[in-house]
């Protein structure tokens, strides 16, 4: 038994889904499974029930997972402690990254005053997803890193966060390469019409809200499908399984490569 396959088990507990677990991991479904059949066989138990729909915990799983998360939250706890101890004396400033949340804003800032920053040093660390949050990698905020760089309005503020404006981030639309619409030079909410549009519930964001409005305003004939949550892999995936235009944001134009945006 090792870490990966004890932080592979809360994902499919959380996805309930090999393939859906994969993806957020960047290795295929068939993978996800075998570290699964190799921990329940290590450990002599079912912690899944295999269903054609996905995954659902056992008995076994419901009872192992609480634990799991207590391991891997404790053994965070002891790397970042230990490379504090290793950076004593240094001013560190820890940046976090991921694919929704790039660090290039930061960092080009960043060159521009490192002279007057001498006696400071960035560090760059990959942000880990807190299963427990609803706000996710900003949940890793004062924990694992210092800073993030991500869209923040007043909604995400709410949550406790501070935040220091370093630009604007345009909202756009992305769709498959083989849609129709694909085929515009630009994409209009005329162009939506009739349509379905992926997009975040209202709530999360004050600014998708806005945009949310004018849109059941004016364009009611545009049927909007809501995600679970903040965006994460499973959403840009969905849009190219589906085939549905999403409402997405400058930095994300790069994550699937199947996705053409427009803004």
């Amino acid at each position: 038994m090792d870490i990966t396959q004890l932080q592979t088990f809360v994902r499919v507990s959380q996805y309930g889904s090999f393939t859906k677990a994969g993806e957020q991991s960047f290795i295929s479904g068939t993978a996800v499974m075998k570290q699964i059949n190799r921990l329940e066989s290590e450990l002599n138990l079912t912690l899944f029930i295999r269903k054609a729909t996905g995954t659902e915990l056992t008995v076994e799983g419901e009872r192992f997972l609480p634990y799991v998360k207590q391991i891997l939250s404790l053994l965070d706890t002891a790397v970042e402690e230990t490379r504090k101890a290793s950076l004593s004396g240094q001013n560190i400033i820890t940046v976090g990254t991921s694919i929704l949340h790039p660090a290039e804003p930061f960092m080009d800032i960043w060159k521009k005053i490192t002279t007057q920053m001498s006696d400071f040093q960035v560090r760059i660390v990959q942000l880990q997803e807190d299963m427990q949050s609803k706000n996710r990698e900003y949940a890793m905020l004062g924990k694992s890193c210092d800073l993030i760089v991500g869209t923040f309005d007043n909604a995400t503020l709410k949550q406790s966060f501070k935040a220091l404006p370093l630009g604007e981030y345009d909202f756009g639309i992305a769709v498959r390469s083989d849609n129709p619409l694909a085929k515009l030079s630009e994409i209009t909410f005329d162009n939506l019409k009739g349509k379905s549009l992926l997009s975040v519930p209202i709530g999360i964001s004050d600014t998708n809200d806005q945009l949310r409005k004018i849109i059941d305003d004016k364009y009611p004939q545009i049927k909007v499908v809501e995600t679970t949550g903040r965006y994460d892999m499973n959403t840009f995936n969905q849009a190219v399984e589906e085939n549905i235009p999403l409402i997405t944001v400058t930095p994300w134009k790069s994550i699937h490569l199947t996705l053409f945006q427009y803004h």
